[in-house]
């Protein structure tokens, strides 16, 4: 039973709840670009690691055919690359075996060198094997 006064019931007042949403948004807007950041670092390391994958196909399928140039057609890797592995940024991937393409950070223009080839995405450049930047 009670006894002297009821408690009255308090909540919190507008000013409170303005200055929890304040801190809540300070905190989205210094987060929220280092994640996105993070999340395309990530992208990009995914896609170089898949087009190093896929230079790797196109060596293993010279070698195991003893072609005398490259392919440029994914179909022919299946048996050395399976599944053709897909940018997480929804760029296509290409197997170029003349001319040049620009390196995964954007910066540079690498020509493939004769009876060479290179790999590149529509959206994070290329590779060449044994003239890109590891």
């Amino acid at each position: 039973m009670f006894t002297g006064r009821a408690r009255k019931a308090r909540g919190f007042t507008l000013i409170e709840l303005l200055v929890v949403v304040l801190i809540l948004a300070i905190l989205m807007a210094v987060a929220l670009p280092a994640y996105l950041g993070a999340v395309a670092d990530s992208e990009k390391k995914t896609c170089r690691a898949n087009l190093q994958t896929i230079a790797n196909a196109v060596q293993a399928h010279k070698v195991r055919l003893r072609a005398p140039k490259y392919t440029d057609e994914f179909r022919d890797l299946e048996p050395d690359l399976g599944a053709t592995p897909l940018c997480p940024s929804g760029g296509e991937y290409k197997i170029v075996t003349s001319g040049s393409v620009t390196d995964v950070d954007g910066d540079t223009e690498i020509s493939i060198p004769e009876g060479g080839f290179g790999v590149s995405c529509s959206i994070h450049h290329g590779y060449v094997p044994g003239k890109s930047n590891q």
